[in-house]
């Protein structure tokens, strides 16, 4: 039971005061989470705006490392082509040797054989 002469309801005017605190409080809530929505859509216009430079930076990359490897192939071809021509010129050259179709050594005329001459 409750004693006389106590309400247990509060005053309007105390009643009025704590629901314009409370309506206070939701109001500034909602501002800040209105500002922090704000600053998601600006974070977020950043991060898209990085993302389109980091693909345009990736499309760059593959291009150029596109490029190199292209580069680098010929002239890994190129020297292997000059490795193989120089080594077939080096076997061309011993099989000619060895047929003796080039000579190791100058050709030697032949000596007449010495006449003792008779008075």
């Amino acid at each position: 039971m409750e004693p006389a002469g106590v309400d247990s309801e509060p005053a309007p005017q105390s009643r009025m005061q704590e629901l314009n605190h409370q309506i206070d409080e939701v109001v500034d809530t909602m501002k800040r989470n209105v500002i922090q929505i704000s600053q998601r859509g600006d974070n977020l216009v950043k991060l898209e705006n990085k993302t389109e430079k980091m693909e345009e930076g990736a499309k760059l990359f593959k291009k150029t490392s596109q490029t190199v490897a292209r580069s680098y192939w010929w002239k890994n071809a190129k020297l292997i082509v000059v490795i193989v021509v120089v080594v077939l010129i080096v076997v061309l050259i011993i099989v000619l040797l060895a047929t003796g179709v080039i000579p190791t050594s100058a050709p030697r005329t032949p000596i007449a054989p010495l006449t003792t001459a008779t008075p």
